[in-house]
Order: C-alpha cells, then structure tokens, then sequence
C-alpha cells in the first residue's frame, strides 16, 4: 500500500488526534467552570452592595428626619428595633431601624447630664445571606 506523503510537511503534523481534541476540551471546560464560580460569588456581591445601599439610604433618612426635630423633643434612650413597612409588597419591608439618643459631654463621652449636646445613632437592620447585618450612622446634635 503507497501512502502520498508531502516532503514538505510530515504526516503527523496535519491533523489533531482524538486525545488531543479530548485534553483541549477538558482544558475548555475547566475554564468555563472557574468563570461560572465566579458570576455566582460576583451575584452575591452586587446583591450585598445593594441592600448595603439601600439600608445607608434608609438610615440616612432617619437620621435626617431626627435631625428635622427640635434639640428639645429629641429624649434620650434606646429604641426598638422597627420595620420600615409591614407591607409585604414594600421593597423596604425586610429592613428594620432602630435610633437611639444619648447625651454626650464635649469629649464626646457620655454624660448624666445635659450639657447641650446629643448623639442620635441610626441603626438599619436586614437579614442578609450572612445572617443580620447592619448599617451604623451617627451625628452630634448641639442644643445652640
């Protein structure tokens, strides 16, 4: 049996073999695996991100809303824990605030007694892959 074989080119060299084909495949493979683990971790990123934003969005709105009131009105002590909406159809309905007011001393320690200035803590709470976490944001409210 005569084979035509180019001089130029040897044979072995024209074609791929099965395990060839089989071996770049798996490689494939593997490769599409490790970028499928990670869009999964990277949604669960971004889903943190947005309920991180949207609870410093929400504590922001509370604070805000305390700062609205007078220096007076504002009493000392810690809240309980709030849902923002009872509603279930709510986008906000899954977090939950709390505030508390203290009073502080120009060191910004706390103090038993009034010297014309109050902390207001802002806590916004939500049930996140994690467990609960929380968002924390803080001023100081002077009574001049």
């Amino acid at each position: 049996m005569n084979h035509i074989v180019d001089k130029k080119r040897p044979y072995f060299l024209t074609g791929f073999t099965l395990i060839e084909v089989i071996v770049a495949l798996g490689i494939f493979g593997l490769g599409v695996l490790a970028l499928l683990g990670y869009f999964a971790i990277s949604t669960q990123f971004v889903r943190f991100a947005r309920q991180t934003t949207i609870a410093s969005n929400l504590a922001q709105q509370v604070l805000e809303e305390s700062l609205e009131k007078p220096y007076e009105s504002l009493t000392p002590g810690a809240g309980s824990k709030a849902p923002f909406s009872a509603d279930p159809e709510n986008p906000y309905h899954l977090y939950q605030n709390q505030t508390n007011i203290s009073l502080i001393d120009s060191n910004l320690a706390p103090s038993g007694s009034d010297v014309g200035l109050k902390k207001i803590d802002v806590f916004v709470y939500w049930v996140g892959v994690s467990g609960e976490t929380n968002v924390h944001l803080s001023t100081v409210v002077s009574s001049k």
